[in-house]
């Protein structure tokens, strides 16, 4: 019962991600599925005439004469064509063998060409569902990254390998595969049909007998496997992205030692988990010869054949045997790597939402202006576990002002800016633009309006151009627009750079100071000439006299433009029109 359970549930597994990988298809990626289709049975009907023919090709060889007395080849002797050609032995050989070096190269470059077919198709499909685990990932709630690790993340849209070449390389083998065998047999059946539902009979017999042995020990070490690889990835993402603490701490052999923990767990479960996956081949090679034994025992003892019908049905069965063993072979192989690559699938696809619902949200088609002011109307926020962050609280900031925020550390002075910003909503309470209920269709075009430069700003390894248009594809930034933006945030380091605003800065702007990235990030705030500038302690790493550069940036562009400054500074928050001190509730 338990074996007919774990094949029903099995099938089912299948027939639902087979199902949702095509519904996530594109149009393109379904039609050329179909395409395969056709030719792997192409492939299958070429690779049934090679056999038929090198089987004739042999019998042809061993004895000339009587293949004389085949009705096709008198047909063929008969006509004027070939009259001349196969008038001896010598000339049949020499036709069939010229045919046969015709046959088999066409054979191997239409097998070629469905093997490079059925690679790239895996592998687009395998860069378009990772694209798609991207896209979910993006457009998630803001809340909900707040609870993710960002290594899982990326392990998460790296496992497309396992969907693409762990699970629909093997599958369309299997189909290849199994579109061969059955023609193949179906041809065999026609000559010996008795013989070959025994042969048959026992070779899928003994192809899920040694699948149903490895499944158990394929599905352990798998799971074993990926287990070990969050791990490692783990240890690597954080020690990476630690690399300072790591060296002042000088814990650098903690991470190593978890690290190789984790390798060796991984090692030894990998090892496992390709012992399973070659066993079939190993056990199949020794099974083969094993059933055509049996099946000439089942012709001499059981049917009474003669030994010269044994003899050539033999040979017919082992030519058959030579294609269709190693197809089996493979499509065991290819049953083992899907079952392998089942939990990384099962992460993936689960990730997976509907296709209409990793959409971008579509901006709304009336426009939001900003004229009047901003206004928090009641809001109370907190987050999954805990007290309220902010409680019944209100705030009006006109436009063209500039607001100063203060308070300690954990009184709400982020999640305000988060809640401003949109990227959390209110648990009650409602934010409005000039009036205008700020909701899920605003949010996009309110985002356009807004620059945010948080405390710690991320600088990824690229040029500092690159960094400054943020977003933007590199052959339509505006050149002259970051050189402006850099002017206004003070990147007064910009003339010691060997190639100005081309040159490469590091990841995460390693090769620049707190001071210089935060620069940089204030210059990609100017960069987007927004409405709205946000500041979030983005002055918290400048010197005296830079943090009064940016003051005197403020004053110039008082009126333009609308400020949220939050700081522990109190010589940043001179010049802003109001301050409002924040205590650990706030309440309106």
């Amino acid at each position: 019962m338990d074996l007919f359970k774990g094949l029903r549930e099995t099938i089912n597994w299948r027939a639902s991600i087979y199902y949702r990988i095509y519904r996530l298809c594109t149009r393109d990626d379904r039609k050329t599925f179909r395409y395969l289709i056709v030719l792997m049975l192409s492939l299958a009907l070429v690779e049934t005439l090679s056999v038929g023919f090198i089987a004739f090709y042999a019998a042809a060889i061993s004895d000339p004469l009587s293949t004389f007395d085949i009705t096709y080849i008198q047909w063929l002797r008969s006509h004027a064509l070939f009259e001349s050609s196969l008038a001896t032995p010598t000339q049949l050989i020499v036709l069939l063998s010229l045919l046969l070096i015709l046959v088999l190269p066409v054979r191997t470059v239409l097998s070629g060409f469905v093997t490079y077919c059925i690679a790239r198709f895996s592998a687009n499909l395998e860069a378009y569902l990772g694209s798609r685990v991207l896209n979910d990932i993006l457009h998630r709630d803001y809340r909900w990254h707040l609870t993710q690790t960002s290594a899982d993340l990326v392990q998460m849209v790296n496992w497309r390998v396992h969907l693409g070449r762990g699970l629909v390389t093997p599958s369309l083998r299997i189909a290849a595969e199994t579109f061969l065998l059955f023609v193949l047999f179906m041809g065999l059946l026609l000559t010996q049909p008795l013989v070959t539902l025994v042969f048959l009979g026992l070779l899928c017999c003994a192809g899920v007998g040694v699948y149903l042995l490895l499944r158990r020990g394929l599905d352990a070490s798998s799971k074993a496997c990926r287990s070990s690889e969050i791990g490692m990835n783990r240890q690597l993402t954080r020690s990476v992205h630690a690399i300072k603490d790591v060296l002042i701490v000088g814990c650098q052999q903690l991470f190593v030692d978890a690290f190789r923990q984790h390798g060796r767990s991984y090692a030894r479960n990998f090892g496992k988990l390709h012992f399973w996956k070659e066993s079939p081949l190993l056990v199949l090679e020794a099974l083969g010869f094993v059933i055509i034994a049996l099946v000439v025992l089942f012709m001499v003892l059981g049917l009474g054949y003669s030994p010269l019908e044994t003899t050539g049905t033999t040979a017919l069965i082992a030519v058959t045997a030579w294609r269709s063993l190693p197809a089996v072979n493979r499509i065991v192989s290819a049953f083992s790597s899907i079952r392998a690559a089942r939990p990384y699938v099962d992460s993936m696809m689960n990730f997976l939402t509907n296709e209409t619902d990793c959409l971008p949200v579509s901006l709304p088609a009336q426009k939001l202006e900003f004229k009047k002011e901003l206004k928090i109307e009641k809001v109370t926020f907190s987050y999954e576990s805990g007290s309220p962050i902010l409680q019944d609280f209100s705030l009006v900031i006109p436009k063209g002002q500039s607001v100063g925020i203060m308070g300690p550390s954990g009184c709400g002075k982020s999640t305000l800016v988060d809640l401003i910003v949109g990227l959390l909503k209110p648990d009650e309470g409602a934010i409005y633009v000039d009036d205008r209920l700020l909701g899920d269709a605003e949010l996009p075009l309110w985002r356009q309006k807004i620059a945010y430069v948080p405390q710690f700003p991320y600088i990824f390894d690229g040029s500092l151009a690159e960094n400054v248009a943020f977003g933007v594809r590199q052959d339509a930034i505006d050149r002259n627009r970051v050189l402006e933006a850099c002017r206004q945030a003070s990147v007064d380091f910009l003339p010691k750079l060997p190639n100005g605003i081309d040159s490469e800065i590091g990841e995460r702007g390693i090769r620049l100071s707190g001071g210089q990235r935060q620069r940089i990030a204030i210059a990609r705030a100017l960069y987007r000439d927004p409405e709205i500038l946000i500041f979030d302690e983005a002055t918290s790493a400048l010197d005296e006299e830079n943090d009064r550069q940016i003051r005197d940036l403020i004053v110039c562009l008082k009126g333009e433009r609308t400020f949220v400054i939050v700081s522990h500074r109190p010589s940043t928050m001179v010049d802003c029109d109001c301050l409002l001190t924040m205590s650990a509730i706030v309440a309106g």
